[in-house]
């Protein structure tokens, strides 16, 4: 039986697994070198001063350059891509992919076309498969704009929530059942006692018992009350379906006729 080989064969796979774990820490410890070279300007022999100073500069302004330099090629090679959005509400499948206009135009197409969405500026699909020993993309879409599953998935969050509201309903309702009946039995206790008590001392019946009863239990129903049920076009700008909002890139590979849509 052969034995497993080791994770790192060299001092180079080190150094490039830290490279890529571990870029913050790098970055900071480069920031760090370059601020001591500022600060304390040591002078080596041989190196002339300015040297230093390039050298201090270059680690302290080095790496937050390259950083907006990569952000800045990122956007502009995403900015020719082609947005798809794949929501699959039976599998609870959420992505967002930028795919190259070469990949797109020669995908292939099984069942429906890609749902148009954001004004033409982005396509919804349930089905995203990328072969890229092949480099070919295989999608599917949805037969009706009623059918999409970014709606689906906002009706089903919207059903969840109205269900949680209406057992806070009925909790609340079983407890003003329960706050009436003490009611009745407040009201009676305080008429017969003003009564007992008014034949007494030869009074006037009490007229405001059942008044000051009724408004204190009013005054409790209400602290029981809940929020009005909010309709479906509040989830459709609040709920986001899109689980990645950065996407994900496919590199390699290569649009086809879409049906109409809406803004999503």
């Amino acid at each position: 039986m052969s034995e497993l080989g080791t994770t790192f064969a060299s001092w180079k796979d080190r150094a490039t697994y830290l490279a890529a774990e571990a870029q913050l820490l790098i970055i900071g410890l480069v920031f760090s070198i370059g601020a001591l070279f500022f600060y304390f300007k040591p002078e080596l022999p041989g190196i002339p001063p300015i040297a230093h100073g390039w050298l201090a500069a270059l680690m302290i302004f080095g790496p937050p350059l390259l950083a907006m330099f990569v952000t800045g090629a990122r956007r502009l090679r995403d900015r020719h891509r082609v947005t798809v959005h794949h929501i699959n509400a039976v599998t609870d499948e959420r992505e967002k992919y930028n795919v190259e206009p070469g990949v797109w135009d020669e995908k292939t197409v099984e069942g429906p076309s890609p749902y148009v969405v954001n004004d033409g500026d982005a396509y919804e699909v349930r089905e995203f498969e990328w072969h890229a020993d092949t480099e070919t993309l295989i999608v599917t879409g949805c037969h009706f704009s009623e059918l999409a599953d970014s709606k689906l998935i906002t009706v089903k969050a919207m059903l969840e929530d109205i269900h949680g509201q209406l057992i806070e309903t009925a909790i609340a309702y079983n407890k003003l059942r329960a706050r009436i009946s003490r009611m009745g039995v407040e009201i009676e206790r305080d008429v017969v006692n003003f009564q007992a008590e008014a034949d007494e001392r030869g009074l006037m019946g009490q007229k405001t018992a059942v008044k000051e009863r009724f408004e204190a239990a009013e005054d409790e129903a209400q602290e029981w009350d809940t929020d009005e049920i909010r309709d479906l076009g509040d989830y459709e700008h609040e709920y986001d379906p899109v689980a990645n909002p950065e996407g994900v890139t496919v590199d390699t590979g290569h649009q086809a006729a879409t049906d109409g849509g809406e803004q999503r």
